[in-house]
């Protein structure tokens, strides 16, 4: 890459994902590999040769293009993010990549754009679902979104060591609050950067009343990175913050048996 479009790249920051370019540029995102590879680690079992693909709250596009990579026919990415569109668009070009952004679609109202969007074998909620206000309607949309028999690659903050099935709801924060960025609705604590998670039980019975069928056999954990401080866990909060990552199926509501609810829910106590 050259002097001037390494220029032009880092002028469109800030940037969230490291996107390795050709010529050996790498755009200065951050640097949370483990978050990454606890992703990757969980999807390695997805097979996205000749799959239609939908990523969503794409940012700056890097797991879209992992997607095309791993031999995806068609990768499409929803995003409300209109800040990251260049820097999508620069990656893309670079790229030569032949992924399609839209940056206008709201992952809560997807099956409003379904004679845009179509069908997915594949669908990526990865790093989204606790930034939206309805957990669950991203999920239902997502399954409303799905062939049979789809894969929907998952990854969330999630409360760590929590038995029960629960989120944790913190309050509603001021709309002039100097640590809220507007998306995060659901919260552990109420610091710099809040945000909800779910308890593992949670999350899996959420996956299951949406239509999907969790792979107990791809759930990944992780404890909470260092993450320079915006994920951290606050000081003195009696919930302990982890990330995972999983693959689920789109099935049928009658494949939901009491069978498959226990084998999936016992899971959580692992």
């Amino acid at each position: 890459m050259g002097a001037k479009l390494q220029e032009h790249m880092n002028r469109l920051g800030p940037w969230y994902h490291k996107i390795a370019l050709p010529g050996g540029a790498v755009t200065p995102g951050h640097d949370w590999e483990p978050l990454w590879e606890n992703i990757r680690r969980a999807a390695s079992g997805m097979d996205y040769t000749g799959r239609r693909v939908l990523d969503i709250g794409s940012m700056d596009g890097m797991w879209a293009f992992e997607a095309e990579a791993r031999g995806a026919a068609e990768v499409l990415t929803a995003d409300i993010c209109g800040a990251s569109a260049e820097r999508l668009l620069f990656c893309r070009q670079q790229l030569k990549s032949r992924v399609l952004p839209f940056f206008n679609i709201q992952v809560e109202r997807l099956t409003e754009n379904k004679a845009i969007l179509g069908e997915f074998d594949i669908i990526q909620h990865l790093g989204v679902l606790y930034h939206l206000p309805d957990p669950y309607v991203s999920l239902s949309q997502c399954r409303a979104l799905m062939r049979h028999g789809g894969l929907l690659a998952m990854e969330t903050a999630y409360v760590a060591g929590m038995p029960m099935s629960c989120m944790v709801f913190n309050g509603v924060r001021p709309a002039d609050a100097d640590d809220d960025d507007g998306s995060h609705w659901w919260r552990i604590y109420k610091g710099a950067h809040p945000q909800w998670a779910p308890s593992l039980s949670c999350l899996l019975e959420m996956l299951l009343l949406a239509g999907f069928i969790p792979d107990t056999a791809s759930i990944s954990t992780i404890a909470q990175p260092d993450t320079g401080g915006v994920n951290a866990d606050a000081p003195g909060t009696r919930y302990k913050r982890g990330r995972v990552a999983l693959a689920a199926r789109a099935a049928e509501r009658q494949e939901i048996t009491k069978d498959v609810v226990n084998a999936v829910l016992a899971a959580a106590k692992r």
